[in-house]
């Protein structure tokens, strides 16, 4: 039990720190779209003049209504000034025109841009001046829109106050009303079946309706911005967040890229980053900045209203930080002033110091010299010891050899004579073998203390995985004494069989298997001669 808690512990820690990051690349992107803001503004502009510029001469009225119904299109959400010229352009073509459906089509639009900009009771006193019976079955989708959206963005004015409930109220039947006369397969209908149900309280309800809509849209299109701002406002009220904040700056890229001039979500993300647990003020004010210059342009009264009450709490915590950034920096300029002095000061002293250096220098430069010398006389001693070991060496071999053939000899005799107790004294080879390990603990003990790093030195020359380590209660084995003598400078294998009581082919043998593991066969035994050379004092 414990393991799987333990499991779904570590998901839901991978899970947190993918979120994380998913967030941190979202603020990336929008900050990157912001940076080029500016080009998109350009490049819509650019679009709207092309528009423009389709106007002729032989354009009858209805032709001409409609190219300036499409550049009301394009500023309704962009720049209010610009839209109410051109819709007035329109005005004046539905009145030449004498048609009642483009008459109704002017004052609705004229309804949406006056609640945008913050004119409510005009907005509403235009839409009452429409005779319901007499309005075309096209425009009625737009006739219960723009009734939506004036009790939506006044509610939003409105805040809590006793008015705020009753536009709420009838936001909601407009909402209802729009549902009636929508295609039941298009997105819109997706994204208002989610504000109905988010401003009936259905949250998750909402939340699903708002998924669905946001399937296959465009990011550079108002509903893709109006849709996850909508979804961000669902996870917010269930308490998610994280999906909030994730939901609001993918609304903020998507009103950047359209672009909308008229958007909610940047202001919103300003104040979520304020007000979160690590603020991160550099981004809210930023944010804020920018939601003001959008409002500003567009001259939107709600959001520069709205804007307006945020604003000042968030500026001021920022100038606060950067006041005492400052004051942390003059402390640091008072501080660096300081060690300065001291710099200078130590500057004066090493100078002195180096003074005194030089005067040593030629001391220094006497002793070593006399290290020189030192060093040339421990030369001459480690290779007066080296010679002595030999010397010993080939001591021993001579006396082992005249021993063997003493005890030839011996045998000889013995067996000449019939001495029978006496051969069985001979052929026991139980004092040979105890001598012999006994000879060879002393010169594994002996060459070791004059060369300690011979065994570690020796593998070096040897291929990976061939290393030859001695076995447990080992000093050397047999191949490490071989070439421990060749290290001695005893070449011959006769000799070196005589010493290690082995016969040369097996010595010969030893040699060879080794060499064929060294990294360089050919120098092998010269490399080995030069192992554990004497340290020179200098």
């Amino acid at each position: 039990m414990k393991k799987i808690f333990l499991f779904f512990l570590l998901i839901i820690n991978v899970s947190f720190i993918s979120a994380v990051n998913d967030i941190e690349k979202l603020y990336d992107e929008l900050d990157a779209v912001l940076l080029r803001r500016d080009e998109i503004c350009l490049r819509k502009e650019a679009r709207i003049d092309s528009i423009k510029n389709m106007k002729t001469h032989y354009m009858s009225n209805a032709e001409l209504f409609e190219l300036y119904s499409k550049v009301f299109d394009e500023y309704y959400t962009y720049r209010s000034d610009s839209a109410l010229y051109y819709l007035s352009l329109m005005d004046e073509m539905a009145l030449k025109s004498g048609d009642d459906l483009y008459v109704h089509r002017c004052k609705i639009n004229r309804s949406l841009l006056l609640a945008t900009t913050g004119y409510f009771s005009q907005s509403l006193d235009i839409l009452n001046s429409i005779e319901r019976k007499k309005i075309d079955k096209s425009l009625l989708l737009d006739y219960f829109s723009a009734y939506e959206w004036v009790y939506s963005v006044w509610s939003e004015y409105s805040a809590n106050d006793d008015f705020s409930i009753d536009f709420k109220d009838k936001e909601v039947l407009y909402i209802d009303s729009m549902l009636m006369v929508m295609n039941p397969s298009s997105k819109e209908y997706m994204y208002f079946s989610g504000e109905l149900a988010a401003r009936k309280g259905k949250q998750p309800e909402a939340q699903k309706f708002y998924e669905k809509a946001l399937q296959g849209l465009k990011i550079d299109t108002r509903l893709y911005a109006c849709v996850t701002c909508g979804l961000a406002f669902a996870h917010k009220r269930q308490g998610n967040m994280q999906e909030y904040e994730k939901y609001l700056v993918m609304s903020a890229i998507s009103d950047i890229t359209c672009p909308l001039k008229e958007n909610l979500s940047m202001q919103e993300l300003a104040m979520l980053l304020y007000q979160s647990q690590k603020p991160d003020l550099e981004r809210a004010n930023r944010y804020i900045n920018y939601s003001m210059e959008d409002a500003m342009f567009y001259n939107n009264r709600l959001r520069m209203l709205e804007i307006a009450k945020k604003f000042p709490p968030i500026v001021n915590t920022y100038q606060n930080k950067w006041i005492e950034k400052n004051k942390v920096l003059v402390r640091s300029v008072y501080f660096i002033s300081f060690l300065s002095i001291l710099l200078v000061f130590a500057m004066l002293y090493i100078f002195r110091q180096f003074k005194l250096l030089g005067r040593q220098r030629a001391i220094v430069t006497e002793m070593n010299m006399q290290l020189k010398n030192l060093n040339s006389e421990l030369l001459k001693t480690n290779r007066t010891r080296e010679e002595y070991v030999s010397l010993f060496i080939e001591l021993c071999a001579a006396y082992i050899d005249k021993l063997n053939k003493y005890q030839d000899l011996v045998k000889r005799k013995v067996k000449a004579r019939q001495i029978d107790d006496l051969l069985k004294m001979s052929n026991n080879s139980k004092m040979t073998d105890s001598d012999a390990r006994q000879f060879f603990v002393n010169f594994d003990t002996a060459f070791l203390t004059l060369y300690p790093n011979f065994v570690n030195e020796f593998n070096l020359l040897l291929r990976e995985d061939e290393s030859i380590i001695p076995g447990k209660g080992e000093i050397m084995n047999t191949e490490l004494r071989i070439f421990a003598l060749i290290r001695l400078g005893i070449k011959d294998s006769s000799r070196i069989a005589t010493l290690l009581f082995y016969s040369p082919q097996t010595i010969y043998n030893y040699r060879t298997a080794v060499k064929n593991k060294a990294k360089n066969r050919e120098e092998f035994e010269e490399l080995v001669r030069n192992l554990c050379p004497i340290v020179q004092l200098y």
